[in-house]
């Protein structure tokens, strides 16, 4: 019996041994598993960090590669930016060569067509004039730019120094009176009047300085004044109702007939000399005449003209030995000698006139102050006895200019 027993429990305990071996095994299974099962996902993180860290280094080296390549691509993109920028800056320039070239073929064609439609409006007496001046003279004066610092629109004219014949003047001068003649204002009528006067002047210069020529310029200064004269009546400056324009005409017709009477007394001056002391000597030898003929020397004095300033008539007429009463006494006066009285009195009474002219012209000048300033600024003013008649031939074709440029 105690032997059966003792295997019984030998037999359970080597069962409870198995058992708890079997459960040892398998807690140490369970823990081998985890224990795996732990290592696995090490793996996996160590296996996944290399795969990144593999991966950060390809695409690192992809990078540099890319960073190698991309400076040629930008070297690239630049060269063919800035062809791209040549050539737009280039198409540019034409365009604004072309813009501007357009733009200066529309101001071209817009000032000719303004030119032409103020050529078309013009009147017809300025085309007469035109043609009458571009047919009569070779060197028309022509227009320069607006002068320096000038507020108005007055321009300064270019003149011709060549020196032409005086039949030239003459042939220009004739058809810019008939011009005149041909107008009905009487404002115009006196401008052309004048220009035709100023054509003359010339004519009576190129007699002067040309020495072919045969005749005198004494008659054509002459017959130049007497048509000032008539172109004054024309346009009355002293009147209620002149104009600004009128008294400015004024002042240059009488600067002009001014210095034509001034150059008229030059030319006889030596003549009117030689009359002077001519007519001083007979004078005195009547004088002294008389005295010695007469009884008493008081008695008939008082009568006797005197030999410094004798009063002569230019009209007057008597014949050769003839006297001429005054009260109880009579002088005789030779033919000649009145002849010569009166040239003297002609001769001289030129430079009274052209000083008296000179000084009214003066006067009415101050009035247009303005416009003989700006014109004395541009063509030098006129001086009396030291202007020549060229000097008043342009000066007063310049006023002519203005004149009509203003009206």
């Amino acid at each position: 019996k105690n032997v059966p027993e003792k295997h019984a429990k030998e037999s359970q305990k080597q069962t409870s041994e198995k058992s708890s071996n079997k459960g040892k095994r398998k807690h140490k299974n369970e823990e081998e598993n985890k224990s795996s099962e732990n290592k696995k996902p090490k793996l996996e993180e160590k296996n996944s960090v290399n795969h990144k860290t593999s991966n950060s280094k390809e695409s690192s080296k992809q990078t540099v590669v890319k960073e190698k390549n991309v400076p040629q691509k930008d070297a690239k993109i630049e060269h063919a930016s800035r062809k791209r920028t040549v050539s737009q800056s280039s198409s540019l320039k034409s365009s604004s060569s072309s813009n501007k070239e357009s733009s200066s073929s529309s101001k071209s064609s817009s000032s000719s067509k303004q030119r032409k439609t103020e050529g078309k409006t013009s009147s017809s007496v300025k085309e007469n004039k035109e043609k009458a001046s571009s047919n009569s003279t070779n060197c028309p004066p022509a227009v320069t730019a607006p002068l320096d610092g000038s507020k108005s629109r007055r321009v300064k004219l270019t003149f011709d120094d060549g020196i032409y014949s005086a039949d030239h003047y003459l042939q220009e001068a004739k058809k810019l009176k008939h011009s005149a003649d041909a107008l009905s204002d009487r404002f115009e009528k006196a401008v052309y009047y004048l220009d035709a006067v100023v054509s003359f002047i010339e004519c009576g210069n190129a007699l002067e300085i040309n020495a072919q020529e045969s005749k005198s310029p004494f008659p054509m200064y002459s017959e130049t004044v007497e048509l000032i004269k008539y172109t004054m009546k024309l346009k009355n400056y002293l009147a209620q109702d002149a104009t600004l324009a009128d008294k400015r005409l004024a002042v240059l017709c009488l600067r002009c007939q001014s210095l034509l009477h001034l150059r008229l007394f030059k030319l006889k001056k030596e003549s009117a000399l030689k009359y002077s002391k001519t007519l001083t000597e007979h004078l005195k030898n009547s004088y002294s005449n008389s005295q010695a003929s007469s009884p008493g020397i008081g008695s008939k004095s008082a009568n006797m003209p005197s030999p410094v300033s004798p009063k002569l008539s230019p009209g007057s007429t008597c014949s050769s030995g003839s006297s001429i009463s005054s009260g109880s006494s009579s002088v005789t006066i030779p033919q000649r000698i009145h002849h010569m009285a009166a040239s003297y009195v002609q001769v001289t009474s030129n430079f009274i006139y052209a000083t008296e002219i000179w000084d009214q012209a003066e006067q009415l000048a101050k009035e247009q102050k303005e416009f003989f300033a700006e014109l004395d600024k541009v063509m030098n003013p006129l001086i009396f006895n030291m202007s020549t008649m060229a000097d008043l031939v342009r000066y007063t074709r310049q006023g002519l200019h203005w004149l009509r440029h203003d009206a």
